[in-house]
């Protein structure tokens, strides 16, 4: 049985956290976020046909095993790991939040109320819930001798049952919401930590000194006009007709295979494994050429694969 001492720092831990310093945790938590807030709302814009606003809302302290009491099923949840925690962020979409972003992933009109989500969310949702989720995580992780240390990238979002099957580990925590507009819609996020993740001392270097920085950019410089020399392998390729395994494996030597009318305009240069403009593949006297049309557009290709599925 517990002495009244042990039963009264259980009491007090409960309240106030166990460091029984609850302004010191929002204080921490305040300016973590903030820290956080523009670079995610710049990252999640960078995606969006139309952005949105976000600002901080509010800040909590709690049990982080209750951090998923409020979440319904229609809530996109993302838990990620880090160097000294399994569970150093906890993220949730509240579904208004999720029908705001695909909205806006999609072209949707900013003057519209996106329609409200009611049903277990679709993988599109999801997978577009991820993307925002995964900026979200980076922001906070920071970089270089302040960082979290997240294990990213961030794992897929999930939803409905899912979310009342998982057990969270208890202890303090503290609750980060922030809130998101559009011209007509509101929803929220929300990121929940373990206060010993948020107050865990991370490494603190001095500045350093003006002839290191000298001899650093020195060697930058020098460094990338030798990056620039080198050579690389352009890779231009034409896209064909999606097929299946089946007619695939019954392909056979000279077989001709119809290449679509718009492939021509759609040839990718590539470099590396790094797609680099779309083309337009054609010839030139006696030779095959490609003519850039314009930088390939990551966020463009994403959404379009989305709504070619």
């Amino acid at each position: 049985m517990a002495s009244p001492a042990e039963a009264r720092s259980f009491i007090l831990e409960r309240l106030v956290g166990d460091t029984a310093e609850p302004d010191r945790i929002t204080g921490a938590a305040h300016k973590f976020a903030q820290r956080a807030l523009a670079t995610i709302v710049q990252n999640i814009n960078r995606h969006l046909s139309s952005p949105l606003g976000m600002e901080l809302e509010g800040i909590e302290l709690g049990r982080y095993g209750n951090a998923l009491s409020g979440s319904g099923e229609t809530n996109a949840v993302a838990i990620i790991q880090s160097v000294i925690s399994p569970d150093a962020l906890l993220l949730d979409l509240e579904p208004a939040t999720v029908s705001l972003l695909v909205s806006a992933f999609l072209g949707g009109d900013p003057e519209l109320a996106p329609a409200r989500i009611d049903r277990p969310l679709s993988q599109i949702e999801l997978e577009i819930a991820t993307t925002a989720l995964q900026e979200v995580a980076e922001a906070f992780n920071g970089s270089g001798p302040r960082s979290l240390k997240l294990r990213l990238p961030v794992p897929t979002a999930f939803s409905g049952q899912e979310i009342r099957k998982q057990v969270l580990r208890d202890g303090p925590s503290v609750r980060i919401v922030f809130r998101l507009t559009s011209p007509r819609s509101t929803g929220r996020l929300s990121v929940t930590m373990p206060q010993r993740v948020l107050l865990t001392p991370r490494d603190e270097t001095e500045e350093p000194e003006v002839e290191a920085l000298v001899d650093q950019s020195a060697w930058s410089e020098r460094l990338g006009e030798e990056v620039r020399k080198s050579s690389v392998t352009l890779d231009a390729v034409v896209p064909l007709s999606q097929m299946s395994l089946g007619a695939l494996a019954a392909l056979q030597v000279g077989q001709i295979l119809e290449i679509p009318a718009a492939a021509q305009s759609t040839t990718r240069l590539s470099a590396r494994n790094k797609t680099l403009f779309v083309c337009e593949f054609g010839k030139l006297g006696q030779n095959y050429s490609v003519r850039i049309k314009h930088p390939f557009d990551e966020s463009q290709d994403f959404v379009d694969r989305l709504l070619s599925q």
